[in-house]
């Protein structure tokens, strides 16, 4: 048995969250988005540097290095699933997920990969924060709810 701690599984995790009221929804979504942006930006700085080192991509420790960059691959739509999990129970509850509605206030049908993912929204890439935006949380020190 491992000393670290695992995460819950998708159908734990649907079953802690229907308890929760909505603001923690929405602070779930938003950590888990942030967390999202962090292992994107940590695997593109992975693949430049094995893709420019002078060991070449096939030195055991670039494949180590891409073995991270898989892990952190499957961890990103793990969390994504989450995402869609979250989404399920806001709706569940009879409110509008956040995100169906636009900028401007307009309500509209949702652009989402699907991993639930928004792809349209000007605040985030690839479903994650913008750089800006990603500053912002990373200073908060928020204890909160950790699922």
């Amino acid at each position: 048995m491992s000393s670290e701690a695992q995460p819950i599984g998708p159908e734990a995790f649907a079953e802690a969250i229907k308890s929760l009221p909505l603001s923690s929804l929405y602070a779930k979504v938003s950590e888990l988005r942030n967390s999202i942006a962090h292992l994107s930006r940590s695997n593109e700085e992975l693949r430049t540097y094995i893709r420019e080192s002078e060991e070449g991509p096939d030195s055991p420790d670039n494949k180590e290095l891409e073995n991270y960059v898989v892990e952190n691959e499957a961890v990103m739509q793990a969390m994504a699933q989450r995402i869609g999990l979250l989404k399920a129970e806001v709706e569940d509850r009879g409110q509008q997920w956040m995100e169906e509605v636009l900028v401007d206030g307009e309500a509209g049908a949702e652009e989402s990969t699907p991993n639930g993912i928004r792809e349209t929204d000007p605040a985030y890439v690839n479903g994650a924060p913008t750089p800006s935006d990603q500053h912002e949380d990373s200073d908060r020190d928020d204890e909160g709810i950790h699922l």
